[in-house]
């Protein structure tokens, strides 16, 4: 006898972006759904490698012992339909969903229960739109196959990244016990994307060994984590810079770096940071060269390398109306209210 569903229109419409979001588009294999029943809830699951989601779907008339697995994008040509009919899921010897006039049938869908990570202790209250932000600009200057550094200390969660001397950090206020791991770069973005949808509720964070996981409504989060081998120190000298005196112009910064990101893109060359009475940003290439040149009145002078795209990449995500600009030894640094960029000088 088959084991039935019923999901209602916005609760599956729901599943699927959140899936769509948490899986990802780099690996096709990881774009499968696992179904399962725990007591009379189904239940579905599924992974982009590191990222695993695991939700309530609704009621299931009769619990099942096994796992259904259907592919992504079949399911998502269900939810398309502009129709807000109910979607009916059944569990026999296929697996299969009718919604109005559509018919989707799995002919092979049984499956070995599939690793199930995320096994953590909630026990911090955390926003999803300030946790989203923070991992956003702590991932954003990085790429595919590099790993983004979290963690806690000093009652602030942050997420860091570093790429080619220019770091990206950014931080909020969260009581919870210092730690320190790295995730994927791939699954902070996909992290991201998911927290989108859920920005206005809120989460229960906690951290494992081996997992840093997050309860919403009607689902969790698990990400896999491995220990990081860098220095607390090292973090917190960013965590607790203060702000400098000399202010930039969000809109300004962004429009100069924006201009320059496509001039290196279009002739290659070298970017390059300059401050003294004026502050110019440029890239110089072997035949051409463009400058944006913009009075500030400064009387240090510092001039350092840079890539454009990275620090408009960072200005284009922390919705300030100003940045404050500081130099120290090591560091040119762009401060705004939690996050802040650095160049190695």
């Amino acid at each position: 006898m088959l084991a039935k569903a019923k999901i209602k229109h916005n609760r599956f419409l729901r599943f699927v972006n959140l899936f769509d979001r948490a899986v990802g588009t780099i690996e096709p294999i990881n774009r499968r759904v696992y179904f399962y029943s725990r007591y009379n809830m189904l239940r579905a699951y599924a992974t982009d490698g590191c990222l695993t989601m695991d939700m309530r779907l609704g009621d299931v008339d009769k619990h099942f012992e096994s796992f259904y697995v259907a592919p992504l994008d079949n399911i998502k040509l269900i939810s398309r339909n502009t129709n807000t009919e109910d979607v009916e899921i059944r569990f026999g010897e296929k697996l299969e969903f009718s919604k109005g006039s559509e018919y989707l049938s799995i002919l092979h869908p049984l499956s070995r229960n599939p690793k199930r990570r995320g096994v953590f202790t909630p026990k911090v209250e955390v926003k999803s739109s300030e946790l989203v932000h923070v991992i956003d600009v702590g991932s954003i200057i990085s790429h595919a196959g590099q790993d983004i550094l979290i963690g806690a200390t000093n009652e602030k969660f942050f997420a860091l990244c570093e790429e080619y001397g220019h770091i990206s950090i950014a931080s909020m206020r969260l009581d919870i016990n210092s730690f320190m791991a790295e995730i994927p770069y791939e699954t902070a973005r996909h992290l991201v994307k998911t927290l989108d949808i859920i920005r206005n509720e809120k989460l229960m964070m906690g951290f494992s060994e081996s997992t840093l996981g997050l309860k919403f409504s009607d689902g969790v989060i698990g990400i896999c984590t491995v220990e990081a081998n860098e220095d607390m120190n090292n973090v917190k000298k960013f965590l607790e810079i203060k702000r400098e005196d000399i202010s930039l112009s969000t809109q300004m910064l962004k429009t100069a770096t924006s201009l320059c990101a496509k001039f290196q893109r279009q002739n290659r060359g070298e970017g390059y940071f300059e401050l003294s009475d004026r502050l110019r940003i440029g890239v110089l290439s072997q035949s051409s060269a463009y400058e944006y040149i913009q009075s500030v009145g400064c009387k240090t002078h510092v001039r350092v390398s840079i890539m454009p795209k990275k620090l408009n990449q960072f200005l284009a995500r922390i919705h300030e109306k100003s940045v404050h600009l500081g130099i120290t030894g090591e560091f040119v640094i762009f401060k705004g209210k939690n996050a802040l960029f650095a160049i190695k000088r």
